[in-house]
C-alpha cells in the first residue's frame, strides 16, 4: 500500500533535482564540461576507481565511459594510471586540472544555494538539514 503522501514528496526531490540539475548544467557550459564529466570527475575526487567501477558509479555502458575518459584525459583532468598492487589493473586518477575545475564548478554551485537560502531564517534551514539528513539515512538502509 502506497504512503498517502508519496507522490507529494517524490514530486518535490524530483523538482528540486531537476531544478539544481538545470542550474548545474549553465554552470558547466562555462567551463565546457558535460554533466558525465562532472559526476566522474566527483566520483574520482575521492578514489581512484577502475573503468568497470566508474561505468558503475555512473551507470552508464564501458563505451561511453571509455570515450568520456579519453576526452577528459585530452583535456588533462585525469589520467589511466596502473594499480600498485596488481598491474593488470588500470585506475582513473584526478589530476590537479580536473580538481581545480570540479572546486570551481562546486563554488559557484554553493554560491547558488546559498543565495538560496539566505531567503530564509536560519531555523527553517536547520529543519530542512535535519530532515535531509533522516530521510537520506532512511533511503541508504536499503
Amino acid at each position: 500500500m502506497l504512503h498517502p503522501n508519496v507522490e507529494a514528496v517524490e514530486y518535490q526531490i524530483r523538482r528540486i533535482s531537476i531544478l539544481i540539475r538545470h542550474h548545474t548544467r549553465e554552470l558547466l557550459a562555462r567551463y565546457e564540461l558535460t554533466l558525465p564529466q562532472y559526476y566522474a570527475l566527483i566520483h574520482l575526487l575521492h578514489e581512484r576507481l577502475t573503468m568497470g567501477e566508474l561505468c558503475c558509479r555512473l551507470f552508464l555502458a564501458s563505451s561511453t565511459v571509455t570515450d568520456l575518459v579519453d576526452r577528459m584525459e585530452r583535456l588533462n583532468y585525469v589520467r589511466r594510471v596502473r594499480d600498485e598492487n596488481d598491474r593488470r589493473v588500470i585506475r582513473l586518477e584526478i589530476l590537479d586540472e580536473g580538481r581545480d575545475i570540479i572546486k570551481k564548478v562546486m563554488q559557484d554551485r554553493m554560491e547558488f544555494l546559498s543565495a538560496r537560502l539566505n531567503e530564509w531564517d536560519k531555523e527553517k534551514t536547520e529543519v530542512l538539514i535535519k530532515i535531509l539528513t533522516e530521510f537520506r539515512e532512511l533511503l541508504e538502509e536499503e
